[in-house]
């Protein structure tokens, strides 16, 4: 006989099988994707442009970003309000997202609406205005924005990091980029970034739902096929130069109770061989609540709320770390702390009840992640954005099912280099500089750049 309170056990994780895309190509080099979604009445579409803030010119960080926010400050015959009301009108709303390799376009709603909400879109981004007004406006809030998050040390600690790795290329600012940039940055520049990088050969058009692949192309033609054809500007596509750094990085806050911290390297690109295996030592280590490090530095240590690692994907290269915050007398501590599990995770093999539960983490509700046609749509992106095969959400389930703790050990001694990482600290140098030399490592008083 069943006990009654007996508790069930999992089944096995339920694999994925993603759609089948269908592809067209418009004339004017427009790549058109269409996925079926049966079922509800709704349909995604998403506008994949092969630039981001990795493509910002150098005496310009920022200007990517800058970009895209006034593409829906006025496009067609409409000015931002009357644009926005149309879109409402529709039932829906434009989502314009600029990130380190791509800028993407949203839209979402009834599939029955889905050419008016395309017109619109090709509005957006084939005929933006691009007024001398709406630019003063926006750069205007984006200095004032810079000013907020100059007082942030979460902000401070990022900027510091990805500065400390990345140096000069593209990848080391952020999306907002710098005061200067931004007063140094004219309307020209601006329309200059969208003529030469914004092409139909740049993009992809995503539509998910209860449609076929001609009506999606049809629709396509006449909301983009105007769009004119021309070379856009290539993406960079070599791994820069990036040596490592491994200093002590010390953002002096006086006063701080806690030191915000970051540790960790350069990472590899999205198209690593290693991917799985790097995802799973991932979670192992700091992906998770019950990872290594968080247990440590919250449950044994009690010095912080909550500690994180990740790996940031990317097209060229990518970022390792690890992100905390921690009480400002154990910043040093924290810091040995971090770089200790950095070194066990390459010398020791997972236990495999840990690795289990890791894997199981990853693979459990892992099917959730493409239930609607807006997950689709994303998860789509990132196929376009990387330039990934087709299979690469079914394979993922069973492939980290088949990860073996050798394959993490292996992920961690190419991946994870503790002697060349990078540490960051946002905190009060009064507190906590004596003992972070201590460590052995040089400290160097460092401002970031806001």
């Amino acid at each position: 006989m069943t006990r009654r309170f007996e508790r069930p056990s999992p089944g096995e994780s339920t694999p994925i099988r993603f759609p089948a895309i269908a592809r067209a190509r418009l004339e004017n080099g427009l790549s058109v994707w269409s996925i079926a979604h049966r079922g509800v009445p709704v349909a995604s579409a998403t506008l994949v442009m092969s630039r981001g803030t990795g493509d910002d010119p150098a005496p310009l960080p920022g200007l990517a970003s800058l970009t895209g926010d006034l593409l829906d400050e006025g496009a067609g015959s409409r000015d931002a309000i009357a644009l926005a009301d149309a879109f409402g009108q529709l039932g829906t709303q434009l989502d314009i997202d600029v990130g380190p390799d791509a800028t993407t376009l949203s839209v979402s709603g009834l599939a029955r609406f889905l050419p008016d909400a395309l017109a619109l879109m090709a509005d957006v981004v084939i005929r933006p205005t691009l007024q001398a007004d709406d630019f003063a406006r926006v750069r205007e809030l984006r200095l004032n924005r810079l000013r907020q998050l100059s007082r942030s040390a979460t902000t401070m600690a990022d900027r510091a990091y990805v500065s400390a790795l990345f140096g000069a290329h593209a990848y080391g600012h952020g999306a907002l980029g710098t005061t200067s940039s931004l007063e140094a940055v004219t309307l020209e520049d601006a329309q200059t970034f969208w003529r030469h990088m914004y092409a139909p050969a740049a993009a992809t058009l995503v539509v998910v739902g209860d449609i076929q692949l001609a009506e999606v192309a049809g629709h396509a033609e006449r909301a983009f096929g105007s769009w004119e054809a021309r070379t856009p500007a290539p993406p960079p596509t070599a791994r820069p130069d990036l040596p490592s750094d491994p200093r002590v990085l010390l953002v002096d806050r006086p006063g701080s109770p806690q030191s915000e911290l970051r540790v960790g390297h350069v990472g590899p690109p999205r198209s690593t061989p290693a991917y799985h295996a790097l995802v799973t030592l991932n979670a192992v280590l700091g992906g998770q609540f019950t990872s290594r490090i968080n247990r440590r530095l919250r449950e044994e240590k009690g010095v912080t709320y909550g500690a994180r690692t990740s790996f940031d994907f990317r097209r060229v290269a990518g970022t390792f770390s690890c992100d905390t915050s921690v009480q400002a007398d154990a910043t040093a501590g924290a810091v040995t702390d971090v770089l200790e599990e950095f070194d066990r995770v390459r010398d020791e093999f997972v236990p495999e009840d840990e690795l289990g539960a890791a894997k199981a983490s990853l693979t459990r509700g892992y099917v959730r992640n493409f239930e609607t046609a807006s997950q689709l749509a994303r998860a789509a992106v990132q196929l376009a954005t990387h330039g990934l095969p087709d299979d690469t959400f079914d394979r993922f389930v069973p492939t980290i099912r088949d990860i073996a703790g050798a394959d993490v050990r292996d992920a961690a001694h190419a991946y994870v280099r503790p002697v060349e990482a990078t540490i960051v600290v946002v905190g009060d140098a009064s507190v906590c500089a004596s003992s972070l030399e201590a460590i052995g490592r040089t400290v160097s008083i460092v401002s970031p750049e806001f």
